[in-house]
Order: C-alpha cells, then structure tokens, then sequence
C-alpha cells in the first residue's frame, strides 16, 4: 500500500507540473487563431504529395506554423498569429519553383486558400532555395531534416543536448539513440565518421550545438548500398550532422574548464577547420568526474558507479564526400584511471540448497591505448561521362595498441539460510597486460551499365596479439570439512592470432524488377596461445612450481566455406527476397601439454532468410515482414572435455557431443509518418524459438562449489514487441512533442541446476510518457515516466514465482531570464519494489546549474551543482531463476564546481554569430 501511495504522489506532482505547462501554453495562445486550408497541384492540376508548407512572419521571417500536404495534395495549418495582422505563405517542393505570397489575417476562425499551383524548375537543380527561416522540419523523401537554429540550446550546449530536443530523438541512460522509436545505427557528420566511429558518439559529446546548421535522419545505409543505389534493408536509422559552411573556408572552437568542491575539475579545447571541403580537428580533455569523451556543465543524472579519471587528445582529417574520392584518417590517445567497490548480498535458491552470500569487491586499475585510423575510397569514373560503369576502390586501416595495470581483491562469506556458516573465500588478482590489434579491409567495387548491377569483392585480414602477466592468490575456508584450499599462482601467456577473409558477391537483373544475388565468404583462422601457471613453493619460498593443468601450449585452426544464393523482385512498391546460405566449418585443437584438451569437428548447416517489404513512393510508409535463421556454433571451452580449474569455487568442463544451436527469428516490423499530421507511429512484433540451444547445467555441492557442463536443450522460445506514437505541435512561439510507447516480452527459458529441470515463463510489461514543451526561448521543459512491471512464473515447487515494478521519472528543465542569465535543473526518480531490506529502494537525484552568458553569447559562467540532495545511491537489484541479488556500489558522489567556457569561429570571413536570430538569411535544401 505505502509503494501505490509513493506512486500516486508521484503521479499527482507530475499532473499539477504537466498543468501548469499547459496554463502556459494557453496564455501564449491567447490571440488570433484560424485554420489555413489548401490544395497544392502542378500546372497539370496534378496533386503533390509532401510538399513542405510554412507560414512566417513578415516583419523577421520567424516561422509560425508548418504542415506537409497529404496525398491529395491537401494541407491544413493551426496558426497563431499573435499580433499580426499579414503573414507571409510559401511552399516549398524538390524540383519546384518556391511559391510565396502574402495573406491577411482573417477575422473568422478559417481562410481557405483554393488550388495552390506551382511550377517546376526549368534548370535541372538539385536544390531548393528558401529566403527567409526554414521550416523547424522538412520532409524529403525519406529523409527528415531538422533545421538546427529552430531549436533551443544552453550556450556551451554540445550536439548531444540538442538531438534531445529534437521532435522524434531520444537517448536514453545507456546513450542508445533512436528515432521516432526505431534504432539509430550510425551518426556521420558531413556524411563521413567522425574520428573513425560508427556511433558518432565523439562527435555528439564534444562538436558545440551552435555549429550545427542541420540534423538529417534516413534509413541506415551500408557503403556499398551508397555506392550503387541500392534501397536500405536494415531497418534502422542513420544521423548525417550537417556543419555550418562558408563559402570558402572557416573554422570555430571552444575551450571549458571548470573546478569545485572535494578538487574535482574538468577541461576541454576543441578546435575545427574547414578548408573548401576540407574538415580538420583537434579535440582534448581531462576530468575526475566520470567522464569519458568530453565536457558537459551539468552532467546527466546518471549513477555513474565507481571514480574514473580520464584524459584523452585526438585529431581527424576529412575529405571529400560520400559519393566522391575521399579521405578520412585520425588518431586518438585516452588514459584512464578506475577505482570500484561495490557490497552485494545474494539469495540463492538451488533444489534441496538455499543459501546466502554476502560480497566485498574492490578494484583498481589504470589504462591508455592509441588508436588510430585511414579510411581511403576512390572513384574510377567513365571517360564517357553518361555511363553508370564507375569503379570505387575503398581501403580502411585500423590499428590500436593499449596497456592495463590492474588489481581486485574480494571477500565472500556464504551461510545457511539458519546463519549456519559454510565458507569463507578471499581472493586477490593483480596483473599487467599490452595488447596490438591491426586489421585492414580491401574492396573493389565496378558498377555495370544502368541497371545498378554491380560485383563486389573484399580482402579483410586481421592480426593481434596479446602479453600478460599476473599473480593470484585465492583462499577458501570450508567449515563443513574443516578444510582450507588455497591457490597461489604467478602466470604469464601470449597469444597471436591472425584472420584473412574473402567476400564477392554479383547482383544482376535477369529481367525486369527481378535479380540474383550470389555470394561467396571464406574464413581462415589461426591463433597459438602459450601460458603458463607456477604455484607458490612453500619450501622453497618461491613460484617454481609449474602447473599442468592451468598451463598450455595450443595451435586453433578454423576454416569457415559460405556460399549462398539470393533472389530479390521489385513489384511496383513491394520488394521480395529470399536467400539460401550453406556453411562448412572445420576446427582443429591441438595443445602439447595436455593432449586431452585437443579435438577436431566439423559442423554443416543449411540456413534460409527471406523478407517481405512494403515502402510508398515517399518513404513515409515502410512496413517488413522478415524471417532469419542463424547458427551459434559452440565454443573452445564449452567442447574441451578438461576441467578448467582457474576459479576454485566454479569448475567448467566442455561438451564434445554439442550441436550447434540454431536461432529462428520471425519479425514484423512498422512505421507510419502521417506527415501532414505530424503524427509518426511506429511498431514492431517478433517471435523467435532456439533449436539444440546450449546451455548450463550446473551442480553445486554442499561446501557451494560449483560445477558446470553444457548441454543441448529443445523449448526455449521468446515473444517481444514495441509500439510507439509520436506527435509534434508547433506555433510561432511553442513547441510540444508527446511520446508514448508500450513495450511487451515474454520467454520461456529452460534451466537445469542440480540435476533438476525446469521453465521459467519470465514476461515484462513496460509503458512509458514523454513530454516536451518549448516557449518562446523562456521555457524549455521536458518530462519522461516509465512503469515496468517483471514477472517470473517457475513450473517447479523449488522455486517461488516472483513479481515487482520499477518506476522511473525524470523531469528537465532550463529557464531563461533577464537577458542573459539562466537556470537548468535535471531531476530523476527511480524506484524498485523488490530491493531488499538492506538497502533502499528509492533513488533521487538532481543537478542544477545557474549561468550568464558574457561577452555576446561568446562566454558562459555557470554553477554547477551535482547530486545536489546526495540522495543517489547506487543501488541495483538482479532477479535470476536462481538468485535474487542486492548490490550496492561506490558512485560519485556530491560536488559544486564553477565552470567557464569560450567559444570561437570564423566563417567566410566574418565572426561566428553566437547569439543570432535562428534561421536568418538563406537556407538551402538539398535533394
């Protein structure tokens, strides 16, 4: 009852707060308001379907309202007109002349405009001209484009801040982007990785937002779907950060530091040159406060478990874009410094065993590595330049180094249910290790003739190597046996691997709409590892004696043959394709110490995929019935029939006889971008079943060591699915955007433990609310609520079912006042019903900050205070089929820190206007 009454005060703070935004959207709309109707046709009377139409302000070009004709061609806008008394109309379409006129303000509640027509463009352009401010949002196709300036952003705000203000973009706790609800692949900035990563992540936590001139969303392409035209398959999205540019060259920095309370500090310089389509830059930082890859004045509220100290220095060169021979080649160094501790109680629940473990665990450990890569692609074009035969010749590099020193030690006392004691064990590790890693991937790529067909063949080798050393001491006390069984050991290993592979696929069109698509993958593989364990000699007070058992001296030889055949055809706005994989994989084990660990198999499987997809001419609707088979084959350690005794308290012993275990995979997947509504829906459903699945069975005896094989096992199958609608509402000074999703799953996981088998049928049901609400650069406010309710239901009497809820809120916050000073605030609540006795299950957290800008927007001042309450925890709570675990950890903890920073840049010549009016001048739109 006490959990139900936190909640409900919870939600009834959260209505008043929601309320209250809306009393404000009210006053902001107390004023003329009428709906603008329409039809947009071409001279031929034809309806244009997505065209882009904006009402603006006549006296500074700010946008008012916006909408996208549906497919009669129809619009209808809700616009404020605030004082006004004119308004200036336009729409705006690929290959059209801009249409643009002037309309007053009528006194009813509608003004419907008739037949709108507008003409193409007599030159073939590529681009569309809008003078004036640019709509918040165009949509092209399919791709999305936000219009940067339209957004709100803190002065030293980075491109991460401001994608979550964008309609339709979440990063969620674990930094994972999405995209009304569909996963975000890649993030490039001018179409190309930004310092080698896929993630973007370096881009979005240290390019300042200010310089961001768009953001555009399209569906995830490979290089080579780039390359050739072909249609995306992956069902996810890409980010393309498009950077302010002037029309020769510019450049634009920042540099931040900041110091507070218990000596914490953090600092940064970024500096960024663009050189006629050239990029260049330069990117450095230190800080103790938990962060990785960049400066942020008012961290989120995130647990951040442990202490880290962290410095790295990077630089990346660009050049050329995606469709052009280009260059890409940067270097990074990072260095960091990580201490943990963390107190765990744990209930494990075994047939006939119940028994509880308390745990201390701390550890240190400092690391720097060196990475560096050069991505090369080159166009061969055709003499003639009509033809569509150009070559692309690609090569990417990539080469790390790293060092590590690190330490752990552990404490674990297990009893009884009765407080009965049945072991102690105390374990200390320490060690030092270097690691080389180099890989390089060739390709060729020749496309032929018109029809998009096109070969494809890749060289990929990789080589790495690995040295370490370490000593490990380990004592365990069992009561029961008046025994105490010690390990202490010193060890040194090497190991060097090296893989080469050889991929080639042809995609041809026999006849029209219709294509074969055959592929050929070839692996070899090979690693040797020596290592070799020395136990401590009590006699002799020395590590002289060596180990057998521990040690090794092995050759892994693998060899995997793929040859596949795929069939693919295009009817109207359906796409079809199936494909047929037939795998051979050979692997040879030999180790001349203990010749028991060697084995030879060979695994042959038929796998099938096939996809069904549905996708309208404008992108906005895009539906994918998949179906996917894959092979998990089993590893070393699960087919060595040799103990492996490196942790005393849990043995693990192969299986020869395993089977491959083969994943089935059925997925539905929908998105719907009701445009003209603002209104984006997005689902998807999918159900998969393992065949042969591996999996661990376990035996602990009474002194609670463990004992694990591996086993096939038939039943365990899974259900999921998400849904989630998005709505975005916009006016001259507001914005809102609302987000609700549902997330659904359920699985029936077989287990076996003690001997004893058994299903565990676990489902979760997770409802979820976002909020965001924008007012005239005085308000911005955002608010998110999820509920997630588990539930674990077992077919055996040895276990109870299980059931509880985690609820989490998260309220943000920035006010503007006066003129340049302002106030942010970021606050979460999260609250677990099943974290035990010991420990708390309520977490609140807060960090504000209170600001000035200074020297026309160029500087900012802000007092930051962190975990303000010092109510974060650090608290975490694990429910498995076999134990219910409690842990808390170290966190960092509360601080107060100043921090100023600077930003800089020139373009074309002229200062960089920090402080500008949004939108202000011409806007291009590229097709």
């Amino acid at each position: 009852m006490l959990i139900w009454r936190s909640l409900a005060k919870k939600t009834y703070s959260l209505k008043t707060l929601v309320s209250f935004v809306f009393i404000l959207a009210s006053f902001s709309a107390m004023s003329q308001k009428f709906a603008l109707e329409g039809l947009v046709i071409d001279k031929e009377a034809t309806s244009l379907e997505g065209a882009t139409v904006y009402v603006q302000s006549i006296k500074d070009s700010t946008t008012m309202a916006y909408a996208i004709t549906d497919k009669k061609g129809e619009f209808s806008i809700r616009v404020n007109a605030e004082s006004e008394s004119k308004l200036l109309f336009k729409v705006a379409y690929l290959g059209y002349k801009t249409y643009s006129r002037d309309i007053k303000v009528p006194q009813e509640d509608r003004l419907h405009l008739g037949d709108i027509t507008i003409e193409e463009q007599l030159e073939e352009l590529t681009e569309v001209f809008l003078v004036g401010k640019a709509p918040p949002v165009l949509m092209k196709k399919d791709t999305v484009e936000y219009n940067a300036d339209s957004f709100k952003t803190l002065p030293n705000d980075k491109v991460e801040d401001l994608l979550k203000k964008l309609p339709g973009i979440e990063i969620d706790l674990d930094g994972m982007i999405t995209h009304n609800g569909v996963e975000v692949e890649a993030v490039n900035v001018d179409g190309m990785r930004f310092f080698g990563e896929k993630n973007g992540n370096i881009a979005i936590k240290n390019l300042p937002s200010v310089v961001i001139d768009k953001v555009q969303v399209t569906d995830f392409k490979t290089d080579l779907q780039k390359f050739t035209g072909e249609a995306s398959d992956s069902g996810t999205k890409e980010l393309n950060l498009k950077i302010k540019k002037g029309k020769n060259k510019g450049y634009f920095g920042d540099v931040a530091g900041g110091y507070g309370t218990d000596d914490k500090y953090q600092a940064n310089a970024n500096l960024f040159q663009l050189i006629e389509g050239k990029q260049l830059g330069v990117i450095s930082g230190t800080n103790n406060i938990n962060m990785s890859k960049g400066f942020n004045s008012l961290p989120d509220t995130d647990t951040s478990n442990g202490y880290l100290e962290s410095s790295f220095v990077g630089s990346n060169f660009s050049k050329g874009k995606w469709n052009e021979t280009r260059i890409n080649g940067n270097y990074r160094y990072s260095t960091q410094n990580r201490e943990t501790e963390q107190k765990t109680r744990r209930e494990n629940f075994l047939p006939d065993l119940n028994y509880i473990t308390n745990s201390k665990k701390n550890s240190s450990g400092d690391s720097d590595s060196h990475t560096a890569n050069l991505d090369l692609k080159f166009l061969v074009e055709p003499k003639n330049k009509s033809a569509n035969n150009s070559v692309q010749i690609a090569n990417r590099t990539d080469f790390k180094m790293s060092n590590s020193d690190s330490f752990n030690q552990e404490t674990t006392q297990s009893t009884e249910t009765n407080g009965d004691l049945v072991s102690d064990y105390n374990a200390r590790n320490q060690g030092v290790s270097d690691s080389y890693n180099f890989s390089n991937n060739f390709s060729v790529t020749p496309r032929l003739g018109g029809r998009r067909d096109y070969f494809h063949i890749g060289l990929s080798t990789n080589i790495s190597k690995d040295q370490s050393s370490g000593k490990r001491y380990s004592e365990n006390i069992l009561y029961k046996k008046n025994t105490t069984k010690i390990q202490d050991q010193i060890n040194e290993s090497e190991n060097l691997s090296s893989n080469i592979s050889l991929n080639a696929s042809w995609n041809k069109e026999l006849f029209t709409d219709f294509r074969i698509i055959p592929r050929y993958w070839v692996q070899v593989g090979n690693s040797t590892n020596e290592k070799y364990v020395f136990d401590y000699n009590t006699e002799e007070g020395s590590y002289d004696g060596f180990n057998q058992r521990l040690s090794t001296e092995n050759n892994y030889l693998t060899t995997t043959v793929r040859p596949a055949l795929g069939f693919r055809y295009d009817y109207k706005e359906f796409r079809f394709e199936a494909s047929g994989n037939y795998t051979s994989t050979f692997r040879k084990y030999e180790d001349e110490i203990n010749v028991a660990r060697n084995f030879k198999t060979d695994f042959e499987y038929l796998t099938y995929s096939g996809r069904i997809q549905y996708r309208d001419a404008n992108g906005y609707k895009n539906i994918n019935l998949h179906y996917d088979q894959n092979v998990d084959v089993p590893s070393i350690g699960q087919l060595q029939p040799v103990p492996d005794v490196n942790n005393q308290l849990h043995i693990r012993t192969g299986n020869p006889f395993l089977e491959p275990a083969v994943n089935h995979d059925l997925r539905f997947q929908y998105q719907n971008n009701l445009a003209f509504h603002n209104i984006n829906i997005t689902g998807d459903a999918a159900a998969g079943f393992v065949q042969d699945k591996i999996i661990n069975t376990t035996i602990t005896d009474e002194d609670l060591i463990k004992y694990t094989t591996y086993t096939n096992i038939q039943g365990d199958y899974s259900l999921r699915g998400n849904t989630a609608i998005t709505k975005t509402y916009f006016s001259q000074h507001a914005n809102m955007n609302f987000n609700l999703r549902l997330h659904g799953s359920f699985r029936n996981n077989l287990s076996i433990q003690n001997g004893v088998k058994f299903t565990a049928e676990s489902s979760v049901i997770r409802p979820s609310i976002s909020f965001r609400y924008a007012y005239d650069k005085k308000l911005d406010f955002n608010a998110s609520y999820s509920y997630a309710l588990n539930k674990t239901i077992y077919d055996t009497d040895i276990y109870d079912d299980n059931a509880y809820f985690v609820q989490n809120l998260q309220l943000n916050s920035s006010i503007y006042f006066f003129k340049d000073a302002f106030l942010t605030n970021k606050v979460s609540y999260r609250y677990n019903s099943r974290v035990g006795d010991a420990f708390d299950g309520d977490a609140v957290f807060w960090n504000a900050g209170l600001g000035v800008q200074l020297w026309e927007g160029k500087g900012t001042l802000t007092l930051v205070g962190y975990d303000i309450l010092g109510k974060n925890n650090g608290y975490v709570r694990t429910i498995s089929e076999d134990f219910i675990q409690d842990s808390q950890s170290t966190i960092l903890e509360q601080y107060f820190m100043l921090t100023f920073s600077y930003k800089f840049g020139r373009f074309a010549g002229q200062n960089m206007n920090i402080n500008s009016r949004p939108g202000s001048g011409m806007r291009r739109i590229r097709s």
